[in-house]
């Protein structure tokens, strides 16, 4: 059955979308002038959490106002401190009000429950107007129920971030083709010390995107469900990668304990940047961090490898997580709405030269320098690795997140703790993973 919450807010949206009048996509909040004409700019509100020191709006909306002088952009930001979450709960109040809502743009985790529940405008007209064809544009699916309701903005891909200092002083070459295996060993011959001044081989963060790190290396069913929505737990390679981590924390000491992560909330970007661990499994939005920031600064150069393949394959892929820019179903000004969106998901995004994007005709190595020249010092970025992992990395199937992706994820992290904290075996693990994310499944089906 549906979350209680779920129903509350669909039902609330429904009754603001029926106060807001016609969905007409030519309706405009401009005063008409005598002759029936708009007279002054149709003005858009851009709801987002991600921060204009993340985002660089300030950078991408004036140029976008340049070249469309009758429309005026202005910025909601969800939450000052750009915490998702609290965003996604705002934004959800915010479609339950007389809010002006035009441009919505949320996480990875976040898009399917809210298209699902009318939030969004379909965008097929619209794209069907312009004349293009969805695939040729953009590098992710995102369809829901059949229908396109957002346009994939940046688009995170994963690799391993390395200390190439401790590479050189351990004179291990920057990995190009290299699997599990191979980072296991790294991670040995990169462990050195005891005590608070021990080095980590690596970092592996507990998050659920790190439970399933071998599955990142699948192109398909790369994550706890698979394309036709159900459970992957008994997919051999969760386990495989439990036991990988496991085996890095407790047997050959060259991870962090996970009990250390928990209790002493330890983080990826000190324990990189502080010399504590000298890899980490994380997504690209650390390119732009990778020369150091004003926060942290860089005092090593920073190297890049792809996530490492599977035995016997010979390609290295990572899972594609997109974030998602869409039309509010319940704004006044569609049409500007979606000149935004469609402006911003192709060149508007790489003004800011922060993120990577999901325009398939984005020039990879331009936007790759542009990025990197944006850290505190690009010099200590090693450009040969970063633009050999990004152009060698293929992209895994990224099907749209179900609404339910974070009780599936909570159903799993429970079952995982027990195992890392050596209260239950990898069989007991596994066996309990599937039934709590097929119970979750099936709870949640209409």
């Amino acid at each position: 059955m549906k979350k209680i919450i779920q129903t509350v807010l669909a039902a609330s949206l429904a009754l603001s979308l029926t106060a807001c009048g016609s969905n007409n996509s030519s309706d405009s909040s401009s005063t008409p002038a005598a002759d029936g004409t708009s007279a002054g700019k149709v003005t858009l509100k851009l709801s987002t959490w991600q921060t204009d020191a993340k985002a660089q709006w300030s950078k991408i909306i004036p140029e976008f106002e340049k070249a469309n002088p009758d429309i005026k952009v202005e910025l909601d930001l969800l939450n000052e401190k750009g915490d998702s979450v609290a965003s996604m709960q705002k934004l959800d109040l915010m479609a339950a009000s007389d809010d002006q809502l035009d441009i919505i743009e949320m996480p990875y985790t976040n898009y399917s429950q809210r298209a699902s529940i009318g939030l969004l405008e379909p965008l097929d007209s619209y794209i069907e107007k312009e004349g293009y064809k969805y695939g040729d544009e953009y590098l992710v699916d995102t369809h829901v129920d059949g229908k396109i309701f957002a346009l994939p903005s940046s688009l995170q891909r994963w690799f391993v971030l390395l200390n190439k200092d401790m590479l050189d002083a351990a004179q291990l070459p920057v990995p190009q083709d290299w699997t599990w295996a191979d980072f296991e060993d790294y991670a040995k011959k990169l462990t050195k010390g005891e005590g608070a001044s021990k080095v980590y081989g690596a970092y592996l963060h507990n998050w659920p995107d790190l439970y399933n790190l071998q599955l990142k290396s699948k192109e398909i069913d790369n994550n706890f469900l698979k394309a036709d929505g159900t459970s992957n737990a008994k997919e051999p390679l969760l386990a495989s990668s439990l036991k990988m981590m496991k085996t890095m924390m407790y047997t050959d000491k060259t991870a962090n304990p996970y009990e250390d992560i928990i209790s002493q909330k330890l983080h990826y970007r000190t324990q990189f940047f502080n010399g504590a661990a000298a890899m980490v499994p994380i997504g690209d939005w650390m390119v732009a961090e990778s020369g150091g920031t004003d926060a942290i600064p860089a005092t090593f150069h920073a190297a890049f490898a792809p996530i490492p393949k599977l035995e016997g394959t010979a390609e290295h892929y990572s899972p594609m997580q997109p974030t998602y820019m869409g039309v509010a179903a319940k704004s006044k000004n569609k049409e500007a709405a979606y000149k935004f969106i469609r402006w911003y998901t192709t060149e508007g995004l790489e003004i800011g030269g922060r993120v990577f994007s999901g325009w398939a005709k984005s020039d990879s190595d331009k936007l790759t320098e542009k990025i990197v020249s944006t850290s505190k010092d690009p010099s200590k970025v090693d450009m040969e690795s970063l633009k050999y992992t990004m152009k060698n990395t293929k992209p895994g199937q990224a099907p749209v997140p179900v609404p339910y992706v974070g009780e599936v994820e909570k159903a799993a992290i429970a079952e995982v703790e027990l195992y890392l904290l050596d209260k239950q075996d990898i069989d007991k693990t596994i066996e309990n993973t599937d039934k709590k994310i097929t119970d979750v499944i099936n709870s949640n089906k209409k």
